[in-house]
Parts: structure tokens; C-alpha cells; sequence
């Protein structure tokens, strides 16, 4: 299978949200709106017919699906760095 630049982004997308905690702060990471961050990453957990994240608060936290989504995008996206 190979990777579709809609996919690597949201790789990017579930990385940037797990480190910054927040889609306000994720989104002035990759440069996105909070708003276009909140729809894209509503896309990908449709795509993958699971939520990645709780919303607790103002804090997302990662669900059990969204830690490994979240090991993969890491592997993934350090493989295609160093390429």
C-alpha cells in the first residue's frame, strides 16, 4: 500500500494533535485553522470508523485507537525523513 499525501498529512495531523494537546495549538503547528484541523481530523476517524481522541475539556486525549494510529505515524513519518 502506498501512502497518498491526504495520508501523510494525517499522520502529521494526529502527531501535531497528541503533542499540543489542543486543536488550537495543533493547528498553528501545521498551519491550519482550528476549525479546518477539527474537520479533517473528524475525516480521518470517520475513514477509520473510530474516534482517535476524547475530548476532556479543552484537552484531547488519545483513545486506545488513537495511541496506535498515533506509534504508526511516528514509525511512518521518521521513515519517510530519513528517505
Amino acid at each position: 500500500h502506498q501512502l497518498h499525501g491526504q495520508e501523510v498529512n494525517g499522520l502529521r495531523l494526529v502527531q501535531a494533535v497528541a503533542a499540543e494537546g489542543n486543536l488550537t495549538r495543533a493547528g498553528a503547528a501545521l498551519h491550519l485553522t482550528q476549525s479546518a484541523l477539527s474537520h479533517q481530523l473528524r475525516d480521518i476517524e470517520s475513514r477509520l470508523a473510530t474516534p482517535l481522541f476524547l475530548r476532556v475539556g479543552k484537552r484531547m486525549a488519545l483513545t486506545p485507537a488513537g495511541e496506535r494510529v498515533l506509534r504508526s505515524a511516528d514509525e511512518i513519518l521518521a521513515v519517510i525523513r530519513s528517505a
